[in-house]
């Protein structure tokens, strides 16, 4: 059985190329099939596309699905609008709340906002030290039950003592041995030398790289350098741990120009989160010398990936010189470079939105990037499409009981106390 997308508009993700054709799509492997006047077959599923575009759907780079609650459960107010004070007044009080129920809740709103906004795979980290072990496979499964693909990984971190963080890294590596995923460091200046060497193994047995907080805030640094007289990338590159081509830096704002050398000789990635940094009044990130390797992520914020591309445009028309349009368009389509590169699964080209072009004006591989960043609200998505198969039709799953689930995340959000 097939899925036909008959009469649309297939736009291709990484050329921009318009292509009119009808498009077969198979759950059996991740591939598409372009077959004018194709001829359905008993089982098939046909969709009329005609006046509508098909492309590759969005990908996030760097999710917080168990803090998916967090802007739900506290206004963030002036106070908060700094690193520290969002770290420990917001963050850390929300980690105490969580167990296995809250974070299943927080990992559902996250993949139905995903969802909802055309992203059928995301990069996700956990951190909770209160709910560690089968934590990553809840957060999997909940993500699976609404039809997304993840990279799991859990932030180790020492803020709780070396005993806490002996046991997110054992969780992590527990994962791994079953699961495509990530091994994970919440930030340089929670991680003591033996807790990145106990990471870089686990990256060397399962052939995986990290996925770490890496220099977000001058804190991060500060902290780094007095504590290992070492800078947050210098640590990580020292620890072989920038050797692999899945490693992803999440962050990077306070990075100094030597650490832009060392990331750039190796093989990593960077996962910037406009919208989440701006709310937590962090410096705007700079792309110089690395843009060729800068991938964009929602962080817990929910915003679409189209949104978060948009906040990046704005904020980098101060900080980085050379940046229009395209590279912005580039580091919302990075992220599926990295997951083919890497040859994790979930992210073939049977992974789709249908929408409609909502607006006046024609739509072309001149003005399509154009469309994108200034026509915030015009791009209607009709249809998500996982592995070939439907997941959302016009804003809402159709895997699931969407007001069942809403009413069970709204009642598990109540026991967040901050």
């Amino acid at each position: 059985m097939s899925l036909i997308l008959k009469n649309g508009t297939f736009i291709d993700h990484d050329t921009l190329e318009f292509k009119k054709s009808d498009i077969v799509v198979s759950e059996q492997g991740d591939k598409i099939a372009f077959v004018d006047g194709v001829e359905p077959q008993p089982g098939d599923t046909i969709v009329d596309c005609s006046g509508k575009y098909v492309m590759h759907s969005f990908a996030d780079a760097y999710m917080r699905p168990g803090l998916s609650l967090a802007a739900q459960a506290k206004i963030f107010t002036k106070r908060e609008s700094t690193y520290f004070r969002y770290v420990s007044d917001v963050l850390w009080n929300i980690d105490k709340c969580i167990d296995k129920e809250l974070l299943y809740a927080s990992a559902l709103y996250a993949a139905l906002n995903a969802v909802r906004n055309g992203t059928t795979f995301a990069i996700c980290r956990n951190e909770s030290s209160a709910f560690i072990e089968g934590s990553l496979s809840i957060v999997k499964a909940a993500f699976e039950k609404l039809g997304v693909s993840t990279l799991q990984s859990f932030a180790a971190s020492e803020a709780d003592g070396y005993a806490i963080a002996e046991r997110e890294l054992n969780e992590n590596a527990n994962f791994l041995s079953s699961n495509q995923g990530l091994m994970g460091i919440a930030a340089s200046y929670l991680a003591s030398g033996e807790l990145i060497k106990e990471a870089a193994k686990f990256c060397q047995k399962y052939k995986t790289g990290l996925l770490v907080n890496a220099a977000e805030d001058n804190i991060d640094q500060a902290n780094t350098m007095r504590d290992h007289r070492r800078s947050v990338i210098l640590r990580f590159y020292e620890a072989g741990l920038m050797d692999y081509s899945s490693t992803v830096l999440a962050n990077s704002n306070a990075i100094t120009d030597t650490e832009r050398d060392y990331i750039k000789n190796k093989p990593v990635w960077i996962a910037h989160n406009p919208y989440g940094n701006f709310q937590r009044g962090i410096a705007p990130f700079n792309s110089i010398w690395l843009d060729n390797i800068v991938m964009l992520g929602s962080d817990f914020s929910a915003v679409s990936m189209p949104d978060a591309m948009r906040h990046a445009y704005f904020q980098a028309m101060k900080t980085d010189n050379e940046f229009d349009l395209k590279t912005a368009y580039n580091r919302l389509n990075l992220v599926h470079k990295y997951l083919k590169t890497n040859g994790f699964n979930g992210d073939g080209d049977n992974n789709l939105i249908v929408f409609e072009n909502n607006t006046p004006f024609e739509l072309t591989a001149d003005n399509f990037v154009k469309h994108f960043i200034f026509n915030k609200d015009t791009m209607d998505i009709r249809l998500v499409i996982a592995n070939g198969k439907i997941i959302a039709k016009n804003g809402h799953t159709t895997l699931e009981d969407e007001k069942e689930l809403l009413k069970f995340i709204a009642e598990q959000a109540k026991r967040i106390n901050c």
